[in-house]
């Protein structure tokens, strides 16, 4: 097909062409005016019990602390399953979160085995403004802090001895998580020109199949003669 050609059917089919137009512009109007979002991944770091023998709690690493870890945010989360990550550095930004949070112990074994290897969790927030995410993050790091607590006092664990929770100090920065909407206008216009194009042509091959009295002409056949026996 010509481009003379396209552009006869692309006026022979104007209905479709219309349908096409009012719906990739409905699409880019709702990406030019979307709004971005804003995100923190807060480190929650777990810390063991200062003693002589060990007087620096953030050098001190301990199977028994990753575990508890763990455990807080069982019990933050709820039952539901955790869903594994080929990385931990997987975000809820990059996810498609728009709003939301999610509390995790960082599992650095890949896709198909588990490795929990440090004391810390990850406090990903995402939400619609900074003072959203800003509220939501002061109340689960409350949260986690009463479990933790809750869990030493279950298990009588002496106060002297406990295992405590603080955050790392750079890891609360709150960011903006823009929109590119000369990008978004852009992609949604070449995806729905490609789409209203295709259907055009289509609509052009379901037309030509068709005879001028508007019937579907049958298969062809070619007839096969047996050979002649000489007797």
């Amino acid at each position: 097909m010509t481009l003379w050609e396209l552009v006869r059917a692309l006026i022979r089919n104007w209905p479709i062409v219309l349908i096409g137009a009012v719906l990739t512009a409905g699409t880019g109007f709702a990406a030019a005016t979307a709004d971005g979002a804003y995100f923190t991944r807060t480190e929650l770091v777990f810390l063991a019990p200062t003693s002589t023998l060990y007087p620096n709690a953030l050098r001190t690493q301990s199977e028994d602390i990753i575990i508890t870890a763990g455990l807080v945010a069982k019990q933050v989360t709820g039952p539901e399953k955790v869903t594994k990550y080929a990385s931990p550095d997987v975000t809820l930004v990059g996810l498609g979160v728009r709003e939301g949070w999610s509390l995790r112990l960082p599992d650095t074994g890949g896709q198909w085995a588990t490795n929990f290897a440090t004391q810390r969790l990850f406090l990903d927030i995402v939400g619609p403004s900074e003072e959203w995410v800003r509220q939501q993050q002061s109340l689960l790091i409350d949260e986690v802090e009463h479990e933790l607590d809750a869990l030493q006092r279950e298990w009588g664990v002496d106060p002297t001895n406990d295992i405590t929770v603080i955050t790392a100090p750079e890891s609360t920065t709150i960011y903006a998580v823009g929109v590119n909407k000369a990008r978004a206008l852009g992609m949604t216009a070449v995806l729905g020109l490609g789409a209203t194009i295709a259907a055009v042509l289509f609509r052009e091959y379901l037309r030509r199949r068709k005879r001028p009295d508007g019937s579907t002409p049958a298969p062809t056949t070619t007839a096969v003669r047996a050979p002649a026996v000489v007797s």
